[in-house]
């Protein structure tokens, strides 16, 4: 059965997508990520480390703006204060946390005097408890003469009031009395303070950029040894398949599968996982902090998350059948370029570029439509959640405005809060960025597990960890009432029997569809047979291990594969390399002049599936590769096809040397190949129709005498029209 070979999206993979969650896919990753624990949860802590202080720095810039930017505030005298329950022993903590005047006596500042409701602040002025007027607290200014004069008028005018440790208390209208140098001498103690608060932040900022590298670089090397392990466990898991699997299965996506598949599902650890997980903290440490702080303006904001969710599953319904679009778009468009590449000699050949380019015009425009949609979605959306971000700051100014007027806020509070909104809608944003990454990981990962959920192949009897070689088979092999079928109730043999004994030569002859190749295929243990025995020297087949079968059995196919190494490495295929052996091999197979012509002889690279090769010299490679490991059991399908007369010599002489002490299969197109094998089975829709030396066959006058004859005269006929033509 051939497979077809695809490269980049395959359009059954194009919908495979559509889901924004996989709790497999989830499991997959952190089952990968989680064998590096300790990378891990250092990365988790430093994630906690920046969530911390990102969301300390607007509550820091409150407590400078009420503390030492606005100052204004009321004297509380606590030997007056009427309560003395238990209950108001928190309140009395609150308000005792002011600034100590004097024994008894304390200034509260206003953003302290919200913890008093209306009706308790003005029985509390009324009983003498909190001052009747507001002051403006200076601590510890610097004065100089004329500053201290000015001062010392106030408190004789009674417009200002001293205090021990250099606490003054002003009224709030005599401060446009002092010039912008007095003030600044006035609050120098405050200005110093806030200084430090600043280095505070800009300590917390470097913090953060420093636990932010270290997080990103450990992330990152984390998520690499992660998706080395995965990619590793994936490769060798396809090593593991049944061949019936690469039937089903076009090359290109397996290979999509270890290469771009994985790297999907890096990006979906490494740049959305912990970036959501970040954001998840953030939010709700924002949200707890503002409801502790003011509930009344917290419960502002809150309107917009209804909002915000709803606008969120909205953008992810119209956004995911975008998403669809643009993969299925894609895949098509990536086929019929794969397709144009690939027939590129056929499409000059018969002048088709013109039509090609017209369609390849048309995928190209229905990408660019289906991308478009995509835009116009995240058009909306966007400017959707700008809008309501700017809606919950202008709410919160105009209830925090209020606020301030009727003495329930502060203007720090109102600072943070502007300050956290800025913030919670950061990930909103950061959400609708990342739906396209979610959503093609989720659909990389289900890929990826679909090809650890395909069944490996198994043993009976399974390999010993040992590296030593073998027992050699004799080389016997029988094939006992073999039936076989790809397909249920489909069969392709039905009931084969036949026995090679060891060291001798099988050919098998028949037209495409016989069942030739699958008859090696079984042999190989590829496949197993529905029902009958395959026996290698007495032994069924199902109790000998993979390593023996492969140890013993080696094939030259007619599509012979290269690959991209020297052409020492495609015969030695990573086992110890010797010179001699090397050497005589390549004498038996007639390569030695061929490498002898090589730059750098069996050093030579080998371009991509040997493209700069002939066919007859990959041929002889193959057959160099195969006796390299001398096999107890040599297969050649059809190994002389579609080659020229005079190298197909050369391989016939190389055959004869190859079959020699060795049990052979010959599968063959032409029948000279196969003349002095010792048996001869002729195969037809799935079963020996004859069997017996050339001469016995030729003889009967059946189907192989009608194939040999056909194939006799075409080669005469074709030898008459060259003699002919000269």
């Amino acid at each position: 059965m051939k497979r077809k070979e695809s490269i980049g999206l395959n359009p059954e993979d194009a919908d495979a997508g559509g889901k924004l969650y996989s709790r497999d896919v989830l499991l997959l990753l952190f089952h990968y990520v989680f064998r590096y624990k300790k990378g891990f949860f250092l990365s988790f802590l430093l994630v906690l480390m920046i969530a911390g202080a990102n969301l300390s720095v607007p509550y820091l810039l409150k407590t400078i703006v009420d503390r030492y930017v606005f100052k204004e505030g009321r004297i509380f005298y606590l030997e007056k204060y009427p309560y003395q329950e238990k209950d108001e022993e928190v309140l009395l903590n609150k308000l005792l946390q002011g600034v100590k005047l004097e024994e008894g006596a304390y200034f509260l500042f206003h953003f302290q005097l919200k913890h008093l409701s209306p009706n308790e602040r003005k029985s509390l002025i009324e009983e003498g408890v909190l001052s009747d007027e507001s002051y403006v607290l200076i601590e510890s200014p610097n004065l100089g003469p004329a500053l201290g004069d000015k001062l010392n008028t106030l408190l004789t005018e009674g417009k200002a009031r001293e205090y021990d440790r250099a606490l003054f208390l002003l009224k709030p209208e005599v401060m446009e009395f002092f010039t912008v140098n007095e003030v600044l001498l006035l609050r120098n103690t405050d200005l110093k303070l806030i200084f430090w608060y600043i280095c505070l932040i800009t300590v917390i900022l470097l913090v953060q950029f420093g636990a932010s590298y270290f997080q990103i670089y450990l992330l990152m090397k984390l998520s690499q040894y992660a998706m080395k392990d995965l990619r590793m466990d994936l490769y060798s898991h396809i090593l593991s398949l049944e061949i019936s699997y690469f039937d089903r299965n076009p090359i290109g996506r397996l290979v999509n599968r270890v290469t771009n598949d994985i790297e999907t599902l890096n990006e979906l650890f490494s740049s959305v996982l912990v970036t959501f997980f970040q954001d998840i903290l953030m939010m709700i440490g924002i949200a707890v902090i503002m409801f502790l702080t003011d509930f009344y303006l917290a419960a502002v904001v809150a309107i917009t998350f209804p909002i915000i969710i709803l606008l969120t599953v909205l953008f992810r319904i119209k956004v995911r059948g975008a998403y669809r679009l643009i993969r299925t778009k894609i895949a098509e468009l990536n086929s019929f370029l794969n397709e144009t590449i690939t027939g590129i000699r056929i499409i000059k050949i018969f002048s088709r570029q013109a039509a090609n380019l017209k369609k390849f015009i048309e995928k190209n425009m229905a990408v660019y439509d289906a991308q478009l949609k995509k835009l116009y979605i995240n058009a909306v959306f966007r400017p959707l959640i700008g809008f309501l971000r700017w809606f919950a700051i202008a709410a919160v100014i105009y209830f925090g405005a209020r606020g301030i007027e009727d003495g329930f806020l502060s203007y720090g509070i109102l600072v943070m809060f502007i300050a956290y909104i800025e913030k919670f809608f950061v990930p909103v944003n950061h959400l609708s960025q990342q739906f396209d990454t979610m959503q093609s990981a989720t659909a990389a990962g289900e890929k990826i597990i679909s090809v650890f959920r395909a069944r490996a192949g198994k043993e009976i009897v399974p390999d010993k960890a040992v590296t030593a070689r073998s027992e050699r088979f004799k080389g016997e092999i029988e094939f006992d009432n073999v039936w076989f079928s790809y397909i249920q109730d489909e069969w392709v043999l039905k009931g084969i029997s036949f026995v090679v004994k060891p060291k001798q030569t099988l050919g098998i002859v028949g037209e495409t569809g016989a069942g030739k190749t699958t008859i090696i295929n079984l042999l190989q243990k590829f496949y197993y047979p529905q029902q009958g025995q395959i026996r290698i020297d007495g032994k069924d087949i199902k109790t000998l291990s993979y390593r023996q079968i492969r140890e013993n059995i080696s094939s030259v196919m007619q599509d012979v594969l290269l690959f991209s190494r020297s052409v020492r490495e495609n015969i030695t295929l990573g086992s110890a390399y010797n010179k001699a052996k090397f050497q005589k091999v390549a004498g038996i197979t007639h390569i030695e002049r061929f490498l002898e012509n090589l730059p750098a002889g069996d050093l030579e690279p080998v371009m991509e599936r040997g493209a700069t090769f002939s066919a007859g010299e990959r041929q002889l490679l193959s057959f160099a590769r195969a006796l390299y490991f001398d096999p107890a059991i040599l297969v050649l399908d059809e190994a002389t096809s579609n080659i020229d007369t005079e190298t197909e010599k050369l391989i016939q002489d190389a055959i004869i040397k190859l079959t020699r002490g060795r049990t052979s299969i010959i599968i063959a197109h032409r029948l000279s190949t196969i003349k002095s094998a010792d048996r001869i089975i002729v195969m037809d829709k799935g079963r020996i129709v004859e069997e017996g030396t050339h001469q016995t066959l030729m003889k009967k006058r059946g189907l192989y005498y009608r194939l040999y004859s056909l194939q006799s005269e075409a080669l005469s006929g074709g030898n008459g029209d060259r003699q002919n033509s000269l």
